[in-house]
């Protein structure tokens, strides 16, 4: 009896102490929007992670967070459900390996980032797959990776 009610004590402190889920923003039809996961840490709330959806409840981007910023990998999605973009972060800025793809599934773009900055060879895809361009993006000083392509 008494690993029983200590099992259920350990339970209920577990869940106490789990994930808070926020829905912060809803559609007009009651649908949400925007879910936001808390932990508690020194009594604030703490985000580890973000979901968004469309309206149709179909998920449209999502990632992780630490110390407020994005942190790990992100994804999004097209409202049909295929894949749009993946990528990682690190300290609210992208590093790593991003990809995006066409509506149809195929690979459109994928690229390494620094910082923030497009860095090394990145590949252009066509609807079918095949690849149409590539263009190195070597580090230039101050040059951010939305000002990169035109």
């Amino acid at each position: 009896m008494k690993k029983i009610v200590l099992i259920s004590l350990l339970a209920l402190l577990a869940f106490g102490c789990g994930q808070k889920k926020v829905v912060e923003s809803t559609y007009d039809n009651g649908n949400p929007r925007v879910i936001k996961y808390f932990h508690k840490k020194a009594g604030n709330l703490v985000l580890d992670r973000e979901v968004v959806f469309y309206e149709n409840k179909q998920k449209k981007m999502e990632g992780e967070y630490k110390d407020a910023q994005r942190n790990g990998p992100w994804k999004a999605w097209y409202e049909n459900g295929i894949i749009w973009s993946e990528g990682e972060y690190k300290d609210g800025k992208r590093n790593g390996m991003g990809i995006a793809y066409h509506e149809n599934g195929k690979k459109y773009i994928e690229g390494m980032y620094r910082d923030d900055i497009r860095v090394g060879a990145w590949r252009f895809y066509d609807t079918i797959g095949v690849l149409t361009k590539e263009v190195n993006f070597d580090l230039v000083p101050g040059t951010k990776a939305i000002d990169s392509i035109k």
